[in-house]
């Protein structure tokens, strides 16, 4: 088999690790892969045996010359493909399905992180996908907003981001105790502002790592001093090995002002440390309600109160064996279920 798949971006986020395991996992299985995307950082982890084929861009505000490369792309290389695999951007799906209509096409959502409403995204993103084969989803929220806006309930399925072996083998720190630790790019998205101002407030934690790079970081790290909290919080910037930087948490904190799958979630279990969610990303309470080892907080005063009582304390081993579930040879063999159903022109 062979699998194109088509990405609007691909620098170091987690969009871009779920590709990167998608394509590893699909090389170890034997297909052939090729892959389609502006230049970027994460380029540097693509497996040598990936056919890359580079965009210049992909800017929907300067769309015509965008548009006119991918059709190229479609027309020389995705007649090539078996299936089509399109990553974050709905409109390159659409065109993809309209310029090799005969070719089986795959569109996964991996969350809107936009100044727009979430629930225009997804009404949005709906137009494109309505002869899209199907959708995958990471979570119920997107479920919902898909419905909602018009895609047919059998055209979506869920299948959730996963986890590499390499988060499981580094202990949890012993003598870390209310250490809580922030990962994640620093951009408004992430809502890392609202953290720094909460830590001011509730001292929620003596020690407050916060680990990434972006574009806000010398805004936040001004106004650690200028709240008065700039020996509580140390920014560790940017790490490649993160998964030693894990077990040094007692706590990992997601504040994100929206999210479909984080991957920070699934490898902060998997090492161990237990995960706070706020209640204002309904689709992340409602898809870890049940799983051990992650919280809901309401504000920064109840993040406060749970760290005090310890909660999920010496829950390690348990919660690590929640994560088994997740790793990506587990996930990727529900993608190869549906790559089969779709070309053989099955319903999900």
């Amino acid at each position: 088999m062979h699998i194109l798949h088509i990405s609007p971006y691909m620098e170091q986020g987690g969009t871009e690790r779920c590709i990167i395991n998608l394509i590893s996992q699909s090389l170890k299985n034997g297909y052939k892969i090729s892959l389609v995307c502006p230049p970027g950082g994460g380029l540097k982890k693509i497996p040598l045996d990936v056919k890359i084929y580079k965009l210049k861009s992909w800017v929907l505000h300067k769309p015509f010359n965008a548009i006119a490369e991918l059709k190229e792309v479609a027309l020389n290389i995705g007649k090539k493909a078996d299936l089509i695999q399109v990553h974050a951007a709905a409109e390159m799906a659409y065109l993809m399905r309209k310029y090799l209509p005969e070719k089986p096409v795959i569109f996964n959502c991996h969350g809107y992180d936009n100044f727009l409403s979430p629930y225009f995204n997804y009404w949005l993103a709906s137009r494109f996908l309505k002869k899209v084969n199907c959708s995958v989803i990471l979570n119920p929220f997107d479920k919902k907003c898909f419905i909602g806006a018009g895609l047919k309930k059998d055209r979506l399925i869920f299948i959730p981001n996963g986890v590499e072996e390499k988060f499981f083998n580094f202990c949890k720190e012993k003598n870390n105790d209310k250490v809580v630790g922030f990962v994640g790019r620093l951009v408004k998205q992430k809502n890392i502002l609202w953290a720094i101002k909460a830590q001011a407030k509730y001292r929620f934690s003596p020690r407050f790592l916060i680990v990434g790079d972006g574009p806000l970081r010398s805004k936040l790290e001004k106004l650690t001093k200028k709240l008065g909290v700039n020996k509580q919080i140390h920014f560790l910037g940017y790490k490649d090995s993160i998964e030693k930087v894990y077990p040094l948490f007692s706590y990992l904190l997601v504040c994100s002002r929206n999210e479909a799958f984080p991957l920070v979630i699934l490898e902060a279990l998997a090492s161990g440390v237990p995960v706070f969610i706020p209640e204002w990303l309904p689709g992340l309470v409602r898809l870890w309600q049940n799983a051990p080892g992650v919280f809901v907080f309401e504000n920064g005063k109840d993040l406060k109160r749970q760290i005090n009582d310890k909660v999920g304390k010496n829950k390690e081993e348990k919660i690590q064996d929640f994560a088994r579930f997740f790793v990506w040879e587990n996930i990727f063999k529900k993608y190869q279920k549906l790559y089969f159903r779709v070309l053989n022109g099955n319903s999900l």
